[in-house]
């Protein structure tokens, strides 16, 4: 069962590199070049994932892998839950939104999810896709498996990731 990291949503920024070496192995994971990648970090115990925003809200998406950010009832931005990532906390970079340039539209972002009703569905969201994905005859299946990143394999390369940064530190 998933859960919010540290029961408070706060948007945080993902390594570079860290990115550039999950997506050697699936490119479903998102890049996003020269603009900020933002996100909100969920865990289910074992490990963190890393849940990214986007900005194009005209771009077509799943309401079962989606979550719609609103200001005023206009959506100003998606949580893809889809594009999840796992992430050592050494990869993720808390942001101090009120040094952005863009701080007004982030704390938009954020006040959102604070609703425990997003809250809610966020989790109820990532979970079901989840377990979706651990079950090869679920309705569902062949779609997510399409859609999202392999959370699976993915969450090995973190691992070994977090190895070898061990390793080099040593």
């Amino acid at each position: 069962m998933f859960f919010i990291k540290n029961g408070k949503l706060m948007m945080y920024d993902i390594e570079k590199e860290y990115k550039d070496y999950l997506r050697k192995y699936d490119e479903k994971v998102s890049l996003k070049e020269n603009r900020k990648f933002y996100g909100v970090l969920v865990s289910n115990g074992k490990v963190d994932y890393y849940v990214p925003f986007t900005s194009k809200v005209e771009k077509r998406t799943s309401s079962k892998l989606t979550i719609n950010v609103k200001d005023k009832n206009q959506v100003i931005a998606k949580l893809l839950l889809n594009n999840m990532i796992p992430v050592n906390m050494e990869n993720a970079k808390l942001v101090d939104v009120e040094k952005e340039i863009y701080k007004d539209y982030y704390n938009k972002e954020i006040s959102y999810l604070h609703n425990q009703k997003i809250k809610d569905e966020m989790i109820r969201k990532i979970n079901n896709m989840y377990s979706v994905l651990e079950n090869e005859t679920a309705q569902d299946y062949p779609f997510f498996k399409k859609l999202c990143c392999d959370f699976k394999l993915l969450e090995e390369k973190c691992k070994e990731w977090r190895k070898n940064l061990t390793f080099y530190v040593k």
